[in-house]
């Protein structure tokens, strides 16, 4: 993918981290840097992301870890999807998806994730992953615009809505191995906010994602 632009989102790591890319980037001119002086969520970050692609005039959008949990070898398999679909999730649940060398507490909370995220708000897809790619346009637009949750949350509500204003939603399965580098940033809080935030979620969506997108003009979910 020779057009292909590489931006790292970096919430101030304290380990040297943007050090380490400015020195890619003066060496390859498409790998790029966005540093925020704060940690200020991981949703915030992928939202950040979507105004860049915007900024940029890009086509498609793939987001990802930078720990190598997930494969960048997979992400020709996601763009292809894009051409009969709107976003695509790489799915750890999807035959033939899995995780391999996570430890059995983080298989047990990510399968309950996703049993709670399809039975509260019926979707069949893999709600709570980060590794997607988005067709640029109508529904990324959608998802700026909408006040998401700024935490793991996003990932969920952002799927959701884009499933409410019925954008065509394809998966592939993908198989995510342990972290090759660095350690979870996730904590506690994080898992107790998630839990009562879907919840919350799941009772008020309906109607307040209704209203929020007559608010912006969008009649279609």
């Amino acid at each position: 993918m020779p057009r292909a632009e590489i931006v790292f989102i970096d919430d101030g790591s304290p380990d040297g981290t943007a050090e380490e890319i400015r020195r890619f980037s003066r060496q390859f001119s498409h790998i790029g840097l966005i540093i925020r002086e704060k940690k200020d969520g991981i949703g915030s970050a992928h939202k950040v992301a979507f105004k860049e692609a915007q900024r940029r005039g890009a086509d498609f959008l793939v987001t990802l870890d930078a720990d190598l949990t997930h494969n960048p070898e997979d992400i020709p398999r996601l763009l292809r999807q894009l051409e009969n679909a709107d976003v695509v999730v790489g799915s750890r649940f999807k035959a033939g998806g899995g995780l391999e060398g996570w430890p059995a507490w983080r298989r047990i909370l990510t399968g309950l994730g996703h049993i709670a995220t399809g039975a509260l708000l019926f979707m069949p897809y893999d709600s709570t992953g980060a590794f997607r790619a988005y067709r640029v346009g109508e529904f990324t637009n959608l998802i700026v615009r909408l006040q998401l949750s700024d935490s793991y949350s996003f990932f969920y509500q952002s799927l959701a809505c884009l499933v409410r204003a019925k954008a065509r939603v394809r998966e592939i399965p993908v198989i995510l191995t342990s972290r090759a580098c660095g350690s979870s940033k996730m904590k506690r809080r994080d898992i107790f906010f998630g839990i009562t935030g879907l919840v919350w979620f799941a009772v008020s969506h309906r109607f307040k994602i209704v209203w929020a997108c007559r608010k912006f003009g969008n009649d279609s979910i």
